[in-house]
């Protein structure tokens, strides 16, 4: 695709806030002729930022970022907290009572992602790193990189195409490199960006599929390993992993996770397959304990395994690997994708009480929501209109709250982070070679201010408040400076007015959450906050939280989401 000089960029839902932003968003799309809802439509000099007056916030003030339906895009204001409890309050946030740890928020560092971004001037480049990792933008902290090629590659290829080099003897990430590529560069501008914001970004890297030579059938769509693990091919795999994290790191990218295998098994209502090396629970723990786990504790003793990196529903029963005890020595987590959840059409759950009864069985394992996208579904079911947003408006919103509610949830089962797919992607979905075209989008209103290191603390509902807030989503976390940090959702179509207590402060507040929106609060970080070097563990305090994550109203962090979508023709 040709694109001309200042190409538009849209940036749907909600980039912006509308106080002490840098420039004012347009939502005219000059591609569509006309104003798109809920977007922002950047060009290389005119474009929003996220304020930063909340970082100066008085020990009376509450500071609020809103996203709504109506039309706000993370605007700030500020409200005014009581010093005196409410015994009456719909909520009551407990500091002392804390759970799971946050890892991070972010997106997949893909080849679609890399090609849109290099195809912009230098200007809109720098646009949209800023917009994701500045001190200004969203700040992400974690990133996902494909280990070779992905869908979302132009065409496939791996490190290693040298047919039996079981030695790695060739082994080279030259195609991620310049010229033939702009991925490494993206990543490394990436991680300068948010070192300058003073936020690290943490990587993790899945494969898609072996190199072809590995398979069974000498293809890598829908494929097999030769031979079985502790054999040479599945050594030689081990390898090629520790040779990526190898050369990366020489480029200066550090690997903190691996996960075993994006996807690996085969769904029942598939229409098409891309590259996917498909195994069982019982294969990945053979995989785990005879070669992956003993080379990754010689040559990357800090790395962190992640098993699973598959559909939610299947968390339950892949735990072959944690059920032996050689094996699981090796596993410090379990990646999980959202996809049969529909896009909640026809009432689907979310399969977030399995989450739940994970962390109860696994209480050290953390979780990680490591993809996700939306738009993907057929036309009629749920979102389904692939890049086509436009037809149908509401879908933009819907779109949003339904990665919200995903989000949310994931978090208030124990999960500890959660990971977008594509960060960029162009108009028609692309570029992928197997024309799988959905829209992605990113989140925003916990990246920023659920920082790593943050602790979920317990947030009560007031029996008299349970019918009121059974569509208000909620969360409550502590950062390490121990500020509080309060997310709601409404999913009504009707105002609520929120009475909050801190209970450990003995301090309160009104909030006011329209129709359709998403709040996040700010607290003054204060006296008597409760210091995170006496917290308690997570699997200390897996029963109190389960029961309220299971409840009808779960509690839940919201997320403001953004769309990504480069290379607009002007």
């Amino acid at each position: 695709m040709r694109v001309q000089p200042f190409a538009h960029l849209l940036f749907a839902t909600l980039l912006a806030a509308q106080r002490g932003v840098t420039a004012s968003c347009s939502s005219w799309s000059t591609r569509y002729q006309q104003d798109i809802d809920g977007v922002c439509v950047c060009n290389a000099t005119n474009c929003d930022s996220v304020s930063t007056e909340y970082l100066s916030l008085s020990n009376s003030q509450v500071g609020l970022f809103q996203t709504s339906k109506a039309g706000n895009r993370l605007a700030y204001s500020t409200l005014e907290i009581d010093d005196a409890s409410d015994d009456t309050a719909d909520l009551s946030i407990d500091s002392a009572a804390k759970y799971q740890e946050i890892i991070g928020f972010g997106g997949a560092f893909t080849d679609a992602a890399a090609i849109n971004i290099y195809l912009m001037d230098s200007d809109v480049q720098r646009l949209i790193v800023d917009a994701y990792f500045s001190d200004t933008g969203l700040q992400y902290s974690l990133g996902r990189i494909p280990i070779a090629s992905t869908d979302f590659s132009e065409y496939v290829y791996s490190y290693n195409p040298s047919v039996d080099d079981f030695e790695m003897s060739n082994f080279s990430i030259d195609v991620d490199k310049e010229p033939l590529s702009n991925k490494l560069s993206l990543i490394q501008r990436a991680l300068n960006e948010t070192s300058a914001a003073s936020r690290n970004l943490t990587l993790f890297a899945s494969s898609w599929a072996p190199p072809v030579w590995m398979t069974t059938s000498n293809t890598t769509l829908n494929c097999e390993m030769n031979g079985y693990p502790g054999g040479e091919y599945w050594e030689a795999l081990a390898l090629y992993y520790s040779k990526f994290i190898d050369v990366y790191e020489a480029e200066g990218v550090p690997i903190w996770g691996l996960t075993t295998q994006n996807e690996p098994t085969k769904q029942e209502l598939a229409t098409k397959f891309w590259q996917s090396l498909r195994f069982n629970t019982t294969t990945e723990r053979g995989f785990i304990k005879r070669d992956l786990g003993p080379l990754m504790e010689e040559n990357h003793p800090d790395l962190k395994i992640i098993i699973l990196d598959d559909q939610k529903d299947l968390l339950l029963d892949w735990d072959a690997s944690l059920l032996d005890e050689e094996a699981r020595r090796y596993v410090s987590g379990v990646g999980v994708h959202w996809y049969k959840n529909l896009d909640f059409a026809f009432g689907t759950s979310g399969d977030f009480d399995d989450l739940v009864a994970f962390h109860d069985e696994y209480p050290d394992i953390f979780i990680l929501a490591t993809e996700a996208c939306e738009g993907s579904l057929v036309k009629g079911l749920g979102t389904g209109e692939g890049t086509d947003l436009f037809t149908y408006s509401n879908n933009t919103w819907q779109r949003g709250e339904n990665y919200a509610r995903d989000i949310i949830n994931d978090l208030a089962s124990f999960a500890s982070g959660w990971t977008d797919w594509n960060l960029v992607l162009n108009t028609t979905g692309g570029p992928n070679w197997a024309d799988n075209q959905p829209m992605y989008y990113v989140m925003g209103h916990f990246s920023k201010f659920l920082v790593p290191g943050s602790l979920q603390v317990q947030l009560n509902v007031s029996s008299d408040a349970s019918s009121t807030l059974e569509n208000v989503d909620r969360v409550a976390f502590l950062t390490p400076k121990d500020q509080l940090v309060v997310v709601l959702s409404n999913r009504d179509s009707l105002e609520k007015s929120i009475r909050m207590s801190l209970q450990a402060e003995e301090r309160a507040v009104t909030v006011v959450l329209p129709p359709n929106a998403v709040q996040t609060l700010l607290f003054p970080v204060h006296g008597n906050g409760v210091s995170q070097d006496s917290e308690t563990s997570a699997s200390g305090s897996s029963s109190s939280a389960a029961s309220a994550a299971c409840s009808p109203i779960v509690r839940v962090v919201a997320a403001l989401t953004l769309s990504a979508l480069a290379a607009f023709r002007s």
